[in-house]
């Protein structure tokens, strides 16, 4: 089983092979974290060894709103076109997962599980029990500003509650380093949240508006949309609407 989709065939490849110096066994799963473009586009090379693909089955991201080829083109000047040869989308479910789901390979229990809409509606974390180990895609990355545009702060919160219940061992983040303490990243993520939604909430019932909120802020990096300063304006503009709708009754 592999986990994690990658951001291109080139990496799917890549990572297949590394694979191949431990283990000789059959590529029989792929699980996705999520559908966006570094979680799933080097998916294709997984399917073509054998793999069945694993995920959430609601496909959609704000990225992909002006269509796949889109997607596909604007990928394309992020990892160059070396990266693509070979793209399909692969990201379809053999085995769709919309609640919690579980496996066992070899004696060792799998447990896929959907958080809820957190950081994408297609979120889903891996949970290994016996090692309590959880691979936790974005619901957290390293510095702990994890993105929410395309999901909620509110099931952010949820599912670092959730992960939090199972006191993992170790948590591996969809992007960086392994902490060497995991509660720390998770309490991390919740205070940076927490803040974020308490600012924004007291701005809206001062009357300030999203841009006067947000000015603060440093300016987002124009070439760089997922960089530390553009995470922690994209989550601002989402939570000050997010905040907005709850006071005025919207879901």
């Amino acid at each position: 089983m592999v986990v994690g989709g990658l951001a291109s065939p080139i990496q799917g490849e890549a990572v297949m092979r590394t694979i191949r110096t431990v283990s000789a066994a059959p590529f029989r799963w792929l699980i996705l974290y999520a559908h966006h473009p570094d979680m799933q586009f080097g998916a294709i090379a997984l399917r073509r060894a054998g793999a069945r693909v694993i995920a959430h089955p609601e496909t959609q991201v704000l990225a992909a709103e002006n269509g796949p080829d889109q997607l596909v083109a604007d990928w394309d000047g992020v990892v160059g076109l070396q990266e693509m040869i070979g793209f399909e989308y692969a990201n379809t479910p053999d085995r769709p997962v919309t609640g919690v789901d579980t496996l066992t390979m070899s004696g060792r229990k799998i447990v896929i599980i959907h958080p809820g809409a957190a950081h994408s509606a297609g979120d889903l974390m891996v949970w290994l029990p016996r090692d309590r180990v959880l691979f936790a895609g974005d619901i957290l990355v390293e510095d702990g500003v994890t993105m929410v545009i395309d999901g909620s702060s509110a099931a952010m919160l949820q599912a670092l509650d959730l992960i939090a219940g199972l006191n993992p061992r170790v948590i591996v983040p969809g992007h960086g380093r392994i902490p060497e303490d995991p509660m720390r990243l998770v309490d991390s993520t919740r205070h940076y949240l927490q803040d974020l939604r308490a600012r924004m909430r007291a701005a809206i019932e001062g009357g300030v508006s999203m841009r006067k909120a947000m000015e603060d802020l440093p300016p987002a990096d124009r070439d760089r949309p997922v960089s530390l300063n553009s995470r922690l304006r994209r989550n601002a503009a989402r939570v000050y609407v997010e905040m907005q709708n709850a006071i005025m009754g919207i879901e």
